[in-house]
């Protein structure tokens, strides 16, 4: 005997008896192929000698499709399916049957997807193909599915009526019985030979041909349909003929209709599929009490046999119940209930009929059900049309549940294991089935009870054991033991009820007496000890630790079930278990098994016997307090939800439940599942905000928040936050990494991704309070997303993913990329989904990930079939499409029906959305108002009701069709190849598992060669369908492929490229998946991005958009080993290891795909031009040898630095300038040394690091190479970065030293971008370029003799409108300056001042440490001579209206009509410095040709030199050079395009908000010098405040936060080093000390380090420091003036006498440095100084000084802040 599932036992006949098979995964019958597949791939032979030929095809009608073939060809030829995949199966079933061909399709039955998706089993496929022709055999049992699998395929050959053979999916296919199996040798001599020879005959062949398959008129149809009836009428004797034959070689007798019961029986039940044996064990209990009741087994249900039927009953018969394990709406009855009513027609006997349904959707069937049927049979009048095992208080069908009865044989020992799904449960427990099973005397049976989740969820194994044959194919409702695997369980279930008087329970926790008594509810405790419970602890997870198995425990909790239960012998038990493991785990090598073996042998060291108190009897019966979050949760999840998580949702009634099955939106954020042992904690002193951790979580439970001073005042305290990293508003902001610890899975990618190592994953009991408490707190902050842009990859992960705490595995490749499409678009998308994995970790009922914002907001999504969802979601986008249509014809139609009154704001709102119906950002905006103000106007209006009705139309819908590969390239192939083809604007997102991940792993053609898979058990032998070139072939299509772990930014820019392309798209997203053989998916970032660098997986983009260069090829470099990416992969590295020939025949053939994918991928990517280059190349030749070939090559981590290398090669473009673009690590280093001319941008990534682009690149840059190695380079490297963390631009800063070390020479000094800049970091490419551009000797763009289209188009005079006041800066406000004093003497060479504004009620807010920004005004005077210069009239009105993306300031300021004199004094920069750009500009509308060819001088290499004196040395602005030019005359619309807003200038502020709280003081220094012609100028800035008096005059000013790190308390020391000015801020600090100490509060010592030439005139705020001083605010002052002596003392000087009290403030005290004022060297010498300290008092090496200095900046404490 052997012990194996259903499906197994089917298999071994369908193999045996079969030449050849078709499939397709299908749950639950998947099985069934992937073991004859696995049979085949290791040469097992069919009972004719033969081995089985197994093939997959693309879907179930494919499957059905090559099984009509088969047969028509004369082999033998079987299929296994279940639910759609047979619905998909019938027209071909009809073909089949109506060609009387035999075969057997054995199918695992299955519910259909009507409201919603079912994988679990009853009748209702099986009912649907009732009609097909085909013969149905039922199955009730494992042993039955083996045996009567064999008479279904030997009454098939007989009868040549094709057979279904069924059996109810997981009840019986799923389930693990001991049954004896029929050896092949006794099956073959059963064999009808002439049945086989007659097929052959009828076979398609041409040495004797026929046709079949014609087509028939209305005159014979008709009669050939009938002509078939014979063969029918004989199949009922030909299946009892076969049921003797099989019943004379086993023993086992069956027949078509079984009768089992009181010989005398009244009551009898008519029913088929494992339903019937518990109606059988139920009889055969009931009799032994003398009830009258029997029960009628259907096997044969068609044809059905009526005389049999009949001639099965016992002529007592008074009443019937029919049970049905299907539903049919709308019918008299279901199927087998109408066919015993009509067989009753035919017969004497009147009995009364009623039928009822059971068992839908798997819903578990017991004996009490089963005696409530016979206690309404009892009735008088027994209920007709009833269902049993659910409460239906709608439609009042249930049957009440009578008293509990127990009829499971005596003798047998039952168990139940409740685990998490993944966590090894069932396996262990599958394992313990077959040693008890195989190598005992006792019967054993196994069932799985899952939830819907792809991992986490939970899961309860029941087992039995016993000596007697098992029949009880229910749930245990009484054990002997029952093993809670996870502590978590003690509050969610209620498991000790199931626990029989006596029995064992083993808890599976780390806690000891003590804490038992805290952790465990009191009605828990009361149960065991009134029931007497045997209780038991053991600390797995501990084992498995020690074992270095990390959260695997199972089978420590395994071998504590076999010490505990004794049902076999334990030394024996442990000797199987290690067989088993070693079978198990064998194929992950044998370091793995033997760290299970330790597990085993340590367990017993860890079981505990709890001996707990008799006391616990008295405990109230109290279960675990609810949940406090549900206290404000919707009712749905206090009910339905609730009820389904403590597994008790048999007990819900029909009314909790809504018709149509819609399911609430956001349902997982209640789960709280805390299934994760270890969670990621951030050390935000390590973390540089780059949000790479959210970006990569599969799960959304990490995500960045932003916060203002204000919302984080009720903060938890261990809300560690640190300054927001960012210009502008950004800056005012702290950021937060946070972790969702209750919902997090545990699975490490985001720590492993993490760039700066600042996540480490952390046991989760030990974290657990306080990070729930953060989290939730979290959770209250406004979101702040809209600050960045949504297009990058940190600023997406500020957006709130609208798909969160899905139910995937751990670490799932597929979910990352759902959720940042919910990110990008979530708010206006509709997702039709194919059924997959993405649809059950997606769709679960009632766990709904997908979930809205705060405006409610959210995904709406749908879910069809697996084989039509892209024809599914072309419906949506179509109807969507033709809605919103109408819908701007209404709204159109009511703006120009003149009597259709609504006010101008709502008439402006409705022409705006008509106008821009297609601009998803203005339509979202629109999607608010107009509703809100069509509900205060529309009163009796038809129009605008019927408007206010379709509201839902104003937002841009955008519609997505997601699924994985088997739906894709398989079975929806079809349907999708017609969405692509159709035009229409769909995106399509195809998540690559290579695999079907969600029924198991099975083989698509997505699957690489080479791969193991089910299904392809050999490996696969053909290479993967290239999705992406095909649907390229369309040309008008969108299509891109992408690996996020590979490049987040390509992915990204993906998806918003897909999106807003109007036209199909497909996005195809390499998905790593646990079916891929990883040990875990902690790694997969790391493996998709080994994946793309060994070439397995190309990451491209070809958008038709783009022109005639549509085809981007992302990965531009093979860099890696294949070997490597596979050996990391067991579907790879097995087939090594099982068959190394093989495999590496299959894998030379996969590298040959690979390499040859690549290239013709390269070749595509080619201008004509590289191709051209390419084939001379290739013939020996060279176009051109290079030397004036600018290269631009980038490295980056984000994607910042990669965007500006494509804008600077794009404008070398203009130029003429032959240029090529290539990331570093996608050329080799051999052609890196060979070029002459490098442009590098460079990122800087974690702490300091160079970039994941550009990381191969320097590893060999930095060998030992000879020091002229590039000695005929020219370069320069402009660098990326952020100047208020330590490392700004540290990778392009040792980049560029490197670069010179080995003899390269700059054009120009390496160029600084900082992100926190006015412009980000285009402020310093915008400095740094223009001199590039000299000194490269660059021409100017080509001029085409034409002007630039304007930018903006200016109306003039206009009348209607009065022209705007003082314009205010976005962000900035108005403040009266009330003070403007000079503090140095009048006579003294630099004019320093003191500002003063009142900030009144501005509202104005600052920090300490903060700048302010003060907006420059031009001199009016100037303004005008200007303006007489353009012969433009100052008091012309003007409306302005942008023709393209403006900057924020004129954006603004166009809103409303200026003066022309306002948009000249208080906008543009007319007296400032013109770049290289407004040259080029000018050039193209200089009339007179000397001035055009003296412009073209200044630009071009040979006027280098001019242009240099006459703009850094003339200093001249824009309205100079504009009186240098007089025929150069732009008109005022390009006038507004070329000269940029005047920018503010920032400078710290002096005064302390708490110390004078409307006021703010600025000390500032008037920046003046001469031209070279003498002319005095001053500084855009401080020249406007030069010009004003300090008399209340409006100034626009915005704060600017500090990049100063403050101490979190102020009792901490402070030491500041402010050098002239740069002393402000450090006033501010101790004026803020002042007050609060002169309050009563304590604060810790300061000292300020004050550098200034002399004493009498720099002396900044003197009297007011020293009063400080002596009142003991100001610990130490120690001022430096490096002129009032004979040497200077500079305030270096000045520390390096300090070493004791600077040691003990800084280092022992842990205080903060700051240091402000001028740059140049001086933070290195104050460094310097300051590391002498460190040197002088602990006496360590100067490298080590440093390493601590720098230690300070990573934790905030040594600020620089220099200019």
């Amino acid at each position: 005997m052997q012990s194996i599932d259903g499906n197994t036992a089917a298999a071994t006949v369908a193999y045996a008896m079969s030449d050849a098979a078709f499939i397709y995964p299908i749950t639950p019958s998947s099985s069934m192929g992937e073991a004859a597949d696995d049979w085949a791939a290791h040469d097992r032979k069919n009972i004719f000698g033969q081995v089985l030929r197994v093939t997959e095809m693309q879907s179930e009608g494919g499957a059905a499709g090559a099984v009509h073939g088969s047969l028509a060809a004369g082999a033998l030829t079987t299929t296994f399916t279940a639910s759609q995949g047979l619905l998909l199966m019938i027209p071909n079933m009809y073909k089949i049957s109506g060609e009387l061909m035999p075969c057997v399709f054995h199918v695992a039955a299955r519910a259909i997807a009507g409201q919603a998706l079912s994988i679990f089993g009853d009748h209702m496929d099986v009912m649907a193909a009732r009609a097909t022709g085909f013969a149905q055999l039922c199955s009730h049992s494992v042993q039955e599915a083996h045996d009567l699998a064999l008479v279904s395929h030997l009454a098939t050959l007989k009868a040549s009526v094709p057979f279904i053979h069924f059996f109810d999916g997981f009840r019986t296919s799923a389930e693990i019985s001991k049954i004896k199996l029929i050896p092949e040798d006794d099956m073959f001599p059963l064999i009808d030979m002439e049945a086989i020879k007659r097929h052959h005959q009828r076979a398609l062949n041409p040495t004797h041909p026929h046709m079949r398959g014609t087509s028939q008129g209305p005159d014979i149809f008709f009669q050939m349909v009938e002509a078939a009836n014979p063969y029918y009428k004989r199949v009922p004797g030909i299946v009892e003929e076969c049921m003797r034959q099989v019943e004379k070689i086993c023993g086992r007798s069956y027949h078509l209709f079984d009768y089992i019961g009181a010989p005398d029986a009244e009551n009898v039940i008519v029913v088929m599929g494992s339903g019937a044996i518990v109606v059988e064990e139920t009889v055969r209990y009931l009799v032994g009490k003398g009830e009258k009741v029997g029960v009628v087994k259907v096997h044969l249900y068609r044809p059905w046999g009526t005389e049999y039927f009949l001639n099965s009953l016992p002529k007592s018969v008074k009443k019937i119940a029919v049970l049905d394990r299907t539903k049919e709406s709308g019918s008299l009855g279901e199927p087998l209930y109408l066919d015993v009513a009509t067989s009753f027609m035919e017969s004497e006997l009147r009995p009364i009929i009623v039928g009822g349904r059971y068992g839908l959707g798997s819903k578990d069937f017991t004996p009490s059900m089963v005696n409530s049927i016979f206690y309404n049979l009892k009735s008088e009048k027994p209920k007709n049309h009833f269902t049993v095992g659910i409460d239906d208080d709608v439609s009042m069908t249930s049957l009440p549940l009578g008293p509990i009865i127990h009829t499971v044989p005596e003798g047998t020992y039952q168990c139940m294991f409740f685990g998490l799904g993944s966590d090894g449960t069932v396996g262990a427990n599958k394992n313990a089935i077959k040693i008890i099973g195989d190598e005992t005397d006792l019967y054993a049976q196994g069932y799985f009870s899952y939830d819907a989740h792809k991992a986490g969820g939970p899961t309860v194994s029941h087992l039995r054991f016993g000596p007697k044959p098992i029949t009880s194919l229910y749930f245990i409702q009484e054990a002997d033991y029952v093993a809670a695997h996870n502590p978590v369980f003690v509050t969610r279930f209620n498991m000790v009820p199931f626990v029989k008087d006596g029995g064992i329970f083993l808890l599976n926790c780390p806690w000891d007496m003590e804490q038992l008594e805290r952790e465990l509810p009191s009605r828990m405790k009361r149960q065991i000890a009134e029931k007497k419970v045997r209780f038991y602890t053991i600390d797995a997870l501990e084992v498995s630790k020690k074992a270095g198995i990390g959260g695997r425990f199972n089978n420590v909790l395994q071998t504590a079930f076999f010490k505990l239960s004794e049902v076999i012998e334990v030394k024996h038990a442990l000797q199987s278990m290690k067989k088993a493991i070693k079978k198990t785990y064998g194929k992950k090598g044998q370091a793995i098994v033997e760290k299970n073996w330790y597990a085993v042998d340590h367990t017993l060291e860890v079981l505990k016997k709890v001996d707990y108190p008799a006391s616990w009897a008295d405990l109230p019966m109290e279960g675990p307090a609810g949940r406090p979050e549900d206290v404000n949760a919707p009712e749905f999840i206090r009910t339905i939800m609730r009820g389904v998580e403590k597994l008790e949702g048999d007990k819900l009634p029909v009314s909790a439940f809504e018709a149509g099955g819609f399911l609430p939106m956001g349902t997982t954020a209640y789960e709280k599942r805390r299934i994760a042992v270890k969670i990621p904690i951030v050390d935000m002193d390590k973390c540089t905000q780059c949000n790479v951790c959210s970006f990569v979580c599969p799960h959304a439970t990490i995500r960045p928040f932003l916060a203002t001073e204000e919302e984080l005042k009720n903060a938890p305290p261990g809300f560690e936050s640190r300054k927001a990293k960012g210009a502008g508003d950004i800056a005012s902001f702290s950021f937060r990494i946070q972790v969702a610890p209750e919902d997090c899975t545990g699975c490490s990618v985001c720590a492993n991704s993490c760039p700066d190592e600042a996540l480490t994953m952390t046991d989760v009991d030990t974290v657990l309070a306080q990070e729930k408490e953060d989290w939730e707190f979290a959770l209250t902050l406004p979101q702040h997303g809209d600050l960045f842009d949504i297009t990058s990859v940190k600023g997406s992960q500020f957006q709130q993913p609208l798909m969160e705490f899905s139910g995937a595995c751990a670490g799932c490749g597929e979910t990352p990329y759902v959720k940042l499409m919910t990110q990008l678009f979530g708010k206006r998308m509709i997702i039709a989904n194919a059924t997959g994995c993405s649809s059950i970790w997606g769709g679960s009922h009632p766990a709904n990930p997908y979930t809205v914002d705060e405006k409610g907001r959210g995904p709406a999504w749908g879910n069809s079939l697996f084989e039509d969802n892209a024809e599914y979601g072309l419906g949506m986008a179509i109807a969507s499409i033709h809605r919103r249509s109408a819908f701007v014809d209404k709204v159109k139609a009511a703006l120009e029906n003149g009597p259709v009154k609504m006010s101008d704001e709502l008439r402006k709102d409705l022409a705006s959305f008509v106008e821009n119906s297609q601009d998803a950002t203005i339509c979202e905006p629109l999607s608010f108002s107009i509703p809100k103000l069509l509900d205060a106007e529309m009163g009796d209006s038809e129009a605008l009701r019927s408007i206010r009705d379709d509201c839902d139309m104003i937002p841009k819908l955008s519609q997505w069709i997601v699924g994985g590969d088997g739906w894709a390239y398989d079975i929806g192939y079809g349907g999708l190849d017609h969405v692509l083809a159709s035009g229409e604007d769909v995106n399509v997102v195809v998540l690559d598992t290579e695999v079907y991940s969600n029924t198991g792993g099975q083989t698509s053609k997505s699957t690489p060669m080479g791969a193991i898979a089910k299904f392809s058990s050999s490996g696969k032998k053909l290479n993967k369908k290239d999705l992406g070139m095909l649907a390229m072939s369309y040309q008008d299509v969108y299509v891109a492929s992408v690996a996020m772990g590979a490049s987040y930014n390509q992915c990204i820019r993906a998806f918003v490229e897909a999106e807003k392309y109007k036209g199909p798209s497909i996005i195809i997203a390499y998905s790593p998946c646990i079916a891929h053989g990883m040990p875990d998916l902690s790694m997969m970032i790391q493996q998709q991005e080994l994946a793309v660098n060994s070439g397995y997986w190309t990451l491209y983009r070809f958008n038709p958009a783009s022109g005639e260069h549509p085809f981007t090829l992302d990965s531009k470099k093979v860099k890696e080993d294949l070997t490597r990416f596979m050996s990391k992969e067991n579907r790879f590295s097995l087939l090594q290891r099982q068959k190394p020939e093989e495999a590496r025949r299959l894998q030379d053939g996969l590298q040959k795909f690979v390499t040859g994918r690549f290239e013709r991928y390269k070749e595509r990517a080619m201008t004509a031009e590289e191709l051209a280059m390419s084939y001379a190349k290739m013939k020996g030749g060279m176009i051109t040898d290079g030397k004036d070939k600018v290269m631009v090559l980038f490295g980056t981590e984000t994607g910042n630095a990669e965007d500006l290398a494509k804008t600077f090669a794009s404008m070398c473009k203009e130029r003429e300038m032959d240029v090529e673009c290539k990331g570093l690590d996608d050329i080799d280093f051999e052609e890196f040394v060979a070029m002459k001319k490098v442009v590098l941008f460079c990122s800087t990534a974690g702490q300091g690091e160079i970039p994941a682009t550009a990381k191969d690149f320097y590893e060999e840059l930095k060998q030992d190479h000879p020091k002229d190695l590039l000695s005929e380079m020219q370069f320069s490297v402009f660098g990326l970065g952020d100047t208020s963390y330590v490392f700004f631009c540290k990778a392009a800063k040792d980049i560029n030293a490197r670069l010179l070390e080995l003899g390269a020479k700059p054009f120009v000094d390496i160029g600084l971008g900082d992100d926190l800049a006015d412009d980000g970091f285009m402020t310093g490419f915008d400095e740094w370029v223009p001199n590039l551009w000299l000194e490269m000797g660059a021409p100017a763009p080509k001029d085409t003799g034409e002007p630039p289209v304007a930018q903006f188009k200016v109306e003039m005079d206009v009348k209607e409108e009065e022209p705007q006041g003082r314009l205010c800066p976005p962000g900035a406000k108005l403040v009266n300056l009330v003070v403007n004093s000079r503090m140095t003497p009048a006579d003294y060479d630099r004019d320093i001042r003191h500002l003063e504004f009142d900030l009144g009620k501005s509202g104005l807010r600052y920090n300490l440490g903060d700048a302010l920004a003060v907006y420059p005004l031009n001199e009016e005077e100037k303004v005008d001579e200007f303006l007489q210069f353009l012969k433009v009239k100052p008091e012309t009105v003007l409306r302005i209206t942008p023709l393209a993306d403006a900057d924020a300031r004129k954006a603004e300021a166009f809103r409303k009509p200026m003066t022309v004199k306002s948009l000249f004094v208080e906008l543009l920069d007319i007296f400032g410095r013109p770049k290289r750009r407004f040259f080029e500009l000018l050039m193209k509308f200089a009339k007179d040709d000397a001035e055009k060819s003296k412009i073209a001088h200044l630009l071009s290499p040979e006027g280098k030199d001019e242009y240099k004196k006459l703009t850094q040395e003339d200093t001249v602005n824009h309205a100079d050079v504009l009186r240098m030019f007089p025929s150069a005359v732009p008109s005022l619309e390009h006038l507004i395009g070329m000269i940029p807003s005047s920018k503010p200038r920032f400078y710290s502020i002096a005064s302390a908000q708490s110390a004078m709280p409307t006021k703010l003081q600025l000390c500032i220094v008037i920046v003046d010098w001469k031209t070279a012609s003498g002319e005095l100028r001053y500084g855009s800035c401080t020249g406007y405040i030069r010009r004003l008096q300090g008399n209340g005059e409006l100034v626009a000013v915005a704060v600017k936060p500090s990049t100063f790190t403050m101490p979190p308390s102020d009792r901490y020391p402070i030491v500041m080093a402010g050098l002239g000015t740069g002393m402000a801020p450090f006033r501010s600090f101790v004026q803020d000390r002042a007050h609060k100490k002169a309050k009563g509060k304590t604060v810790g010592p300061m000292a300020l380090y004050y550098g200034a030439r002399h004493k009498a005139t720099d002396f900044l705020y003197g009297e007011e420091l020293e009063k400080y001083h002596t009142d003991g605010v100001l610990t130490e002052l120690r001022p430096a003036f490096s002129r009032d002596q004979a040497h200077k003392v500079y305030v270096q000087h000045k520390i390096t006498e300090d070493p004791d009290m600077l040691y003990e403030m800084l280092f022992k005290m842990k205080g903060y440095f700051y240091l402000c004022g001028n740059g140049g060297r001086v933070p290195s010498d104050i460094r310097n100084a300051v590391m002498e300290v460190l040197m002088k008092k602990e006496g360590i090496t100067k490298e080590d000084a440093d390493a601590r200095v720098t230690e300070m900046q990573l934790q905030g404490r040594y600020n620089i802040e220099v200019w």
